[in-house]
């Protein structure tokens, strides 16, 4: 028999490996083939092939009509194939049609993915044979799953919209079938507290941005609007302001401040319509609940309802979420 030329090194040097070929997923280099076997086993919810010209076909295809963007997060040996790697990604695709037709305004949807790949070496050549995707939304994971289906459509058909602005940067860590959690990164925002009833704050802070501040400057408009449990109303201050201004002007109404948000972990929970404090309330409960069935950890009391759209926006092609704070998340968990 030939010796094995996978070790316990050699898995490491695999990774190494996965690491940076996974870089070129989706780009003009592309993955290296060479480190397949003509006969791979691909499988994920909805598409098997069994072959590498069947592997390559799907990755091309969907780099042609998705615009995928693939995030890898994290890796480790494979705790049920001893030739095995696991990798934990994320992958979010434009629908490349989408963005070309007249209902781009009210229909460019993004579909997002996240999950594991297991990648089986041969231990005698070296090279992978086997690739298994499963997804975290979905609870059947065997080809072909109905359930897999009909939430790739479900996505697909979604009419969120969200406007064209700068907004907070954030990574969806984990995309489960009624909520995400994503790590925001830290961003500036301009505060009101308390806004009273009604959101009385937003006047307010409109007037900051528009020019009454201590530079009689304007800011760059953003999503989302943010109001919180505390009473709290925010605008999120653009990357392109913070860069345009040595300082940022300091309003003369003693209400308002300019406040730095930490970022972090959080759990969000999606829903159109008119975001009124009822409907806004049982979707938070929702989430707690959906947190509460998956193990996650509020992070204390304190949540944030975000909502991105104008008022002229149509209720069907709203987006509106409410936000948690999460801790001691584990990717893996």
């Amino acid at each position: 028999m030939a010796p094995s030329k996978l070790s316990a090194n050699g898995l490491q040097g695999k990774m190494a490996f996965l690491r940076e070929d996974l870089k070129h997923l989706f780009d003009d280099k592309g993955i290296d083939a060479s480190a397949y076997e003509a006969v791979v086993d691909f499988r994920d919810p909805i598409t098997r092939y069994s072959s590498l010209s069947g592997y390559l076909f799907n990755i091309a295809f969907l780099r042609a009509a998705f615009d995928p963007r693939f995030t890898l997060h994290d890796m480790r040996p494979s705790l049920d194939e001893p030739y095995g790697i696991t990798t934990r990604w994320t992958m979010s695709m434009r629908f490349t049609p989408a963005a070309v037709l007249p209902t781009r305004t009210y229909w460019n949807p993004t579909i997002t993915f996240t999950g594991t790949s297991t990648y089986v070496f041969n231990p005698l050549s070296g090279k992978i044979f086997r690739h298994i995707d499963t997804w975290d939304s979905i609870s059947n994971q065997e080809f072909f799953s109905v359930e897999g289906f009909i939430d790739f459509f479900k996505q697909l058909l979604s009419f969120y919209t969200t406007p064209d602005l700068e907004t907070p940067e954030y990574a969806v860590l984990r995309r489960n079938r009624d909520y995400e959690v994503r790590r925001y990164q830290p961003y500036t925002t301009v505060s009101v507290n308390p806004a009273g009833p009604g959101f009385l704050g937003i006047g307010a802070l409109a007037r900051y941005i528009r020019g009454d501040n201590d530079q009689a400057a304007q800011l760059a408009i953003t999503t989302p609007l943010l109001s919180d449990s505390r009473g709290r109303i925010r605008f999120v201050i653009g990357e392109s302001d913070l860069k345009s201004f040595p300082s940022l002007p300091q309003s003369s109404n003693p209400s308002v401040s300019l406040v730095r948000q930490e970022g972090g972990v959080v759990a969000a929970r999606t829903f159109g319509g008119f975001s009124t404090e009822e409907e806004a309330a049982r979707q938070l409960d929702e989430l707690r609940a959906s947190l509460e069935r998956d193990g996650l950890k509020p992070a204390g009391q304190t949540w944030t309802l975000a909502r991105y759209n104008d008022p002229a926006t149509p209720g069907p092609f709203r987006r509106n979420e409410v936000l948690l704070p999460l801790r001691d998340f584990d990717i893996w968990q």
